[in-house]
């Protein structure tokens, strides 16, 4: 069978509020990976459709939809179902991937469940017609549900971008979908970590295969990077400084090429090592680094593996202080033993260390990491719903008043000044933003507390 016009499908109405302006990139590497091999590709984000049949009944001949979190299930499914059963149905994505048996059994119109990556799968199963012989797929076959074999891994593409110009949509920063002026865009220019930490996932995909770090060559990333007309980009790599020099000379094209746009990567503490890179970086344009600090105390940092003590954070922040750029930190909160008094300890320890956001999180089970050891550990903690983990003591009502409890302790009005303050001296993302900010101020107040 030969498929003409794809329509591949972001099938979220909604989001949740830390990626609700992110691109489905993941379906737009897709789009680039089989745009030589059909004669139309559509890209449709339902986050911003308000009537996505009228766009999904216009001739498509395959359609692509992609499922990569837990979160609004039950809609996604309602939108698989909605989709003409005549038309060859592809779903992928992560929670696809972790979750083929229930997508079948709740979608009868989905054909065929891409598991793992999916372009060079998909790309092969439209060049071939038919999912028999191609690696990753799981299809429907005479009542039946047939697994074909695992793909194998491969390193991340230095030619492979996303297919940009399939963009219906202009992506900008915003809070429960009120607009904050900013264009954003989000690039990967490496895959995988060699780290260990027990409550990651990063080093393995959802079929538990060992993914080892590899990236692109600078040269690569700049290439991308010059087509992207967004002001704000987010490197969405798992670790983006496994590799300083690579980071540096990635630095260096940017000034060269004097790209005028903001910068955000993730990172770890050991960045501090690096003070001259900090502020190559700052010429470069990063103006916030997004840090994994977990705890404040040492025994969860022991347990997790996380490789660095609450000691060795203190010495990195007297550093990351003078480097101008912004800092989050990313905590978990509901660790393994850790107390109420003891999680509420993140408030006072994010200030003495100077950090100017964070993010509490609650603590996730991911079927590949660490956590089920731990789970067998302490008998008294319970994989719940959404894959959040809870205690006997400290269950979903409990941890989310803690959450909110760090999250007011820590925003007061001091600290919002000085965010606000230190983001227009450093010119993140901009002034429009703050006044835009400021303008919509009611409304977002107003959505927090829903």
């Amino acid at each position: 069978m030969r498929f003409k016009n794809v329509v591949c499908i972001y099938p979220y109405f909604q989001e949740v509020p830390i990626y609700e302006f992110f691109p489905p990139i993941g379906l737009e590497y897709v789009a680039a990976a089989i745009e030589d091999h059909v004669d139309d590709i559509c890209i449709i984000d339902l986050r911003y459709e308000e009537n996505y049949k009228k766009t999904v009944d216009t001739g498509a001949d395959l359609f692509c939809v992609s499922v990569n979190w837990h979160y609004e299930f039950d809609s996604v499914c309602e939108v698989i179902r909605s989709l003409p059963v005549d038309v060859m149905t592809v779903i992928g994505g992560k929670f696809a991937t972790e979750n083929v048996e229930e997508l079948f059994r709740r979608c009868p119109n989905i054909d065929v469940i891409v598991r793992g990556d999916g372009e060079e799968t998909l790309k092969e199963f439209i060049q071939i017609g038919s999912p028999e012989s191609v690696e990753g797929l799981s299809y429907r076959c005479n009542g039946r549900i047939i697994h074909n074999a695992n793909r194998s891994l491969s390193d991340v593409s230095n030619t492979l971008y996303p297919n940009r110009k399939r963009r219906r949509y202009r992506y900008r920063i915003s809070y429960k979908k009120i607009g904050l002026w900013y264009s954003f865009d989000s690039i990967v220019s490496s895959q995988g970590c060699p780290f260990n930490c027990k409550f990651c996932s990063f080093k393995m995909n959802p079929l538990g295969q060992k993914r080892d770090w590899s990236a692109r060559t600078p040269e690569s990333v700049l290439t991308e990077l010059e087509e992207i007309d967004a002001k704000v980009v987010a490197f969405i790599d798992d670790n983006f400084f496994v590799d300083i020099k690579r980071v540096e000379r990635i630095c260096d094209l940017i000034i060269e090429a004097k790209l005028n746009k903001i910068f955000l990567a993730n990172a770890r503490i050991s960045i501090a090592k690096h003070p001259a890179l900090l502020k190559k970086m700052y010429r470069a344009g990063f103006r916030l680094l997004m840090i994994g600090l977990e705890s404040a105390h040492d025994k969860s940092l022991e347990l997790l593996n996380k490789g660095f003590k609450t000691k060795d954070v203190r010495e990195a922040f007297a550093v990351l202080r003078e480097s101008k750029m912004l800092t989050n930190g990313y905590f978990i909160v509901g660790l393994f033993g850790e107390t109420k008094e003891e999680m509420l300890e993140i408030v006072s320890y994010a200030r003495e260390i100077g950090i100017d956001l964070i993010s509490p999180n609650r603590l996730r089970y991911e079927k590949f990491s660490g956590l089920a050891r731990l789970l067998e550990d302490y008998d008294d903690y319970y994989v719940g719903e959404a894959n959040r983990i809870y205690s006997k003591r400290y269950g979903p009502e409990e941890i989310n008043r803690i959450v909110k409890g760090i999250s007011s302790g820590f925003f007061n009005r001091e600290q919002l000044w000085k965010i606000v303050m230190k983001g227009l001296r450093i010119g993140f993302p901009g002034w429009s933003f703050y006044l835009h900010l400021i303008i919509a101020l009611p409304r977002i107040v107003s959505q927090a507390r829903k």
